[in-house]
């Protein structure tokens, strides 16, 4: 074989791989359609929501680098800006990839439950948000956030006495995205006690797919509550085999009495829905 034939070789393969490549990024670019993407990292949760319009909406960033990774897949490679951030609560497993995904993209804004308490990776997430002066909105369950093209965050949770330092899963932030006739209903790690106070608030929580709380864990997913939801679906965010024994076989029964199907990104993954 000689040298030009192998350069030859060489220049279709790279045009093959171009091409390949762009193809892959015209499938990322807006669609008219709202996408979630439930993201498999682990034990810990991360959700990526995607606008007609492209706007995306980071929910969490994991117990490790791994969402970094999945940003990668889900967004064009020349998108480096995320229209919203969310910590739902300042636990390891929801924010470990923060601090570095705010330093990788121009974060526009960030929802946070406006608790104080959190480990060194929550204030090291604060210092990185005040250095580069992000605006901050705290949880209000009256002002929902409207996304400008058909998509609105309707704010659940926490309100103002919602708020728990002892047990920051209670202060979990608790979304709805709407858009036309469908609905998403991210939990955060919400354990019995705040659904109970979200169910005497009155909120509607009626949902087509349901991020289940608290990685299904036996302390969520009141039955009360999922009669509230009234999901076609539920996910759950979990780590094959991880050492808490989620998802509890009590919470997965309460989702099979009701005849809800259940999906866990630790078997399913990637599990992403898109709504025209």
């Amino acid at each position: 074989m000689n040298a030009s034939h192998s350069l030859r070789r060489l220049l279709v393969a790279c045009m093959i791989i171009t091409i390949l490549l762009t193809l892959h990024e015209l499938t990322l670019l807006p669609n008219g359609k709202l996408g979630v993407h439930f993201l498999d990292v682990g034990q810990g949760d991360s959700t990526l929501l995607i606008t007609p319009s492209g706007k995306q909406v980071l929910v969490d960033g994991g117990p490790d680098m791994s969402t970094l990774e999945h940003l990668g897949k889900h967004m064009p490679f020349f998108d480096r800006t995320l229209d919203l951030v969310i910590l739902t609560h300042p636990h390891d497993d929801h924010l470990a990839s923060f601090p570095e995904v705010f330093k990788r993209y121009k974060v526009k804004r960030v929802l946070l439950a406006g608790t104080e308490l959190g480990p060194s990776r929550y204030h090291a997430l604060l210092n990185e948000i005040t250095g580069q002066q992000i605006p901050v909105i705290i949880t209000n369950p009256l002002k929902d956030i409207d996304l400008g093209d058909g998509v609105v965050l309707d704010v659940i949770w926490p309100n103002a006495n919602g708020r728990n330092e002892k047990n920051p899963n209670n202060s979990s932030v608790v979304i709805r995205a709407l858009y036309k006739e469908e609905s998403i209903l991210l939990t955060g790690d919400i354990e019995i006690e705040a659904e109970e106070e979200i169910l005497v608030t009155g909120a509607d929580l009626s949902s087509t797919i349901l991020k289940v709380a608290h990685h299904g864990s036996k302390t969520s997913s009141l039955t009360s509550f999922l009669l509230m939801v009234k999901p076609e679906q539920a996910i759950i965010s979990v780590g094959e085999e991880n050492a808490f024994g989620h998802p509890h076989e009590a919470t997965l029964s309460r989702f099979k009495t009701l005849e809800v199907p259940v999906a866990l990104t630790a078997s399913n993954s990637p599990i992403s829905f898109e709504f025209r």
